[in-house]
């Protein structure tokens, strides 16, 4: 009884992940019905953006063998294969379905000499101002990625001694769905899929979760059927009957063979496991005191086992992990505090011979000779460098409320040639040279300019610090991937030493004689603001790399 239930359970569980699989790319098709671009359907897809969407989509790993849209008419204006283009599919079921406004699903369909078997799944698409209906999209799923999970749940179950074979049927017992062991000759095939065809039939209207024995196939039968309608599937999970009850009839041997060696057994497990508890429990206790003195523990309570103490272990580990970054971002928080009622006398202060420096220029402007390009174009750069320092001094009175960054599609390669621009006399004094690898066309960030700005002339100048004369840096725009954009800033410097890479963007921590330990904190605390990453990658003697990377525009 018991090994029938844990084949009929097994037979449930894999019915659900099954749909669960199928109800995710059904979720994908509808996602991708409400795409902008699906708009492109009401005028035929003429600049192939839909196209050019799904095919992205296939070759991006989606498990289907063809995608494509139709319009109001039926008529194919979209598709990842260019054969299907201009036809007319209004007729059949899934257009017709989709086209009333209703998602649909089907199959699988048989294979042919052309297509693979496969699951129509289709959905509407709509405007969304008014939810009218202007076309479909139909997915193909490719039926072999049910399979292969099938077969991925039935190699699973091997090492826990269940050597399985598993069936999908269709609610009038055909099957459409297999997955045998290896050792399985064709007639017994045959055998388990007539078996099969019973077992949906007898039990179409009863529960639809148990197991049964099949004596003519000598087989034990875990069976579950699905409450979806609209697949109406049984799942079946097979196990010959001498492998099922091999365990039962073995231990009723041992038992009445070595009933005594077995209380001696079952003694010194009992021990182990008391000891193998206690030992968990007295690491964690001690963790626990080093937590409670103020402290943390001196490394990881040891997680080994899944059981409920090792639960408890790890969920002691991560609350002393959340514990410490509770702790450092509330030590970072109140070190941006300090230098923000500091920098709001500074600042104070500062903006005067801002004032005073911006008026003088501007008087400077007025005298220098329209002959004298080049001067004008230096009084020019001075006043709009104060007022970036002015602006500059307007975040320091921000700092202990920092402001929302104002985000708008920004072109990294501009943004950092003026970053270098201005840093150029610096590196001309130092005779540092400066490579420039931007790439013009790169596709633009979503951030505050203004701030990412600031964050690119911080790397730039820490980095012009660190390099000794005749030294090297390179600046180069990073390509996208995954949704984001960036920039390294990269020098053959002294590099940074492995203890003191996590702290560089610490608050007050600097490596450099003179240095306030700021630059590379408030670096951090920009670009965290504009939800992007800056790292370091270092090595001792080997110069180091900044790299900034933000989301897209």
């Amino acid at each position: 009884h018991a090994v029938g239930q844990q084949l009929g359970e097994v037979a449930h569980e894999t019915l659900d992940e099954l749909a669960a699989a199928l109800a995710g790319e059904r979720d994908d098709v509808r996602a991708w019905a409400r795409q902008d671009v699906m708009r492109d359907v009401v005028i035929g897809d003429l600049d192939k953006r839909a196209s050019r969407f799904l095919r992205s989509l296939v070759d991006g790993g989606a498990p289907f063998l063809d995608l494509l849209c139709i319009d109001r008419d039926g008529r194919v204006v979209a598709a990842t294969d260019p054969r299907s283009l201009g036809q007319m599919l209004g007729e059949r079921d899934w257009a017709r379905t989709a086209l009333r406004g209703e998602e649909f699903l089907s199959g699988p369909i048989p294979a042919s000499d052309h297509v693979a078997a496969a699951m129509e799944i289709a959905a509407p698409i709509r405007l969304p101002e008014t939810g009218t209906v202007i076309g479909a999209v139909l997915g193909l799923y490719d039926w072999q990625h049910v399979i292969a999970l099938a077969t991925r749940i039935r190699r699973t179950l091997a090492p826990h001694g269940l050597r399985v074979d598993v069936l999908l049927l269709d609610r009038s017992g055909t099957v459409i769905g297999e997955s045998w062991r290896e050792d399985v000759d064709g007639q017994a095939e045959e055998e388990l899929r007539a078996a099969g065809a019973r077992i949906v039939q007898r039990f179409a209207t009863s529960p639809r979760r148990g197991y049964v024995t099949e004596a003519q196939a000598a087989a034990l039968v875990g069976f579950a059927g699905t409450d979806d309608p609209k697949l109406g599937w049984t799942t079946l999970v097979i196990e010959p009957l001498a492998a099922a009850f091999a365990p039962v009839r073995d231990m009723e041997r041992r038992l009445a063979v070595a009933l005594a060696g077995v209380l001696l057994a079952a003694l010194a497990v009992a021990t182990f496991l008391a000891r193998r508890m206690s030992r968990p429990l007295r690491a964690l206790m001690l963790a626990t005191q080093d937590v409670a003195h103020g402290g943390e523990p001196r490394r990881p309570v040891e997680v080994r086992s899944r059981d409920e103490i090792g639960q408890l272990a790890a969920a002691f580990n991560t609350m002393t992990a959340e514990l410490k970054c509770a702790q450092d971002d509330l030590l970072t928080a109140s070190k941006f505090a300090f230098v923000g009622e500091v920098a709001a006398g500074v600042a104070h202060e500062v903006r005067t011979p801002l004032g005073i420096l911006r008026s003088s220029a501007q008087i400077l402007a007025r005298s220098v000779p329209a002959a004298d390009p080049e001067g004008a174009e230096l009084v020019q750069m001075i006043i709009e460098e104060v007022d970036r320092l002015d602006r500059v001094v307007g975040g320091l009175l921000e700092l202990a409320r920092p402001r929302e960054p104002l985000v708008e599609p920004t072109p990294l390669a501009p943004l950092l040639a003026r970053a270098l621009d201005f840093a150029d006399g610096q590196a001309r004094e130092k005779n540092i040279s400066i490579e420039r690898v931007l790439a013009a066309d790169s596709c633009p960030a979503r951030c505050d300019p203004e701030q990412i700005y600031q964050v690119a002339l911080n790397l730039i100048v820490n980095a012009l610090q660190m390099v000794p004369g005749g030294g090297r840096i390179t600046v180069r725009t990073l390509p996208r991937h995954d949704g984001h954009v960036g920039f390294e800033v990269i020098d053959d410097g002294p590099g940074i030493p492995p203890d003191a890479r996590e702290q560089v963007f610490t608050p007050f921590f600097t490596l450099r004689e003179g240095g306030t330990g700021l630059g590379l904190a408030l670096v951090q605390r920009v670009v965290r603001a504009h939800h992007g990453t800056v790292s370091v990658d270092s090595t001792v003697g080997g110069g180091a790399t900044f790299r900034v990377v933000l989301p897209a525009a």
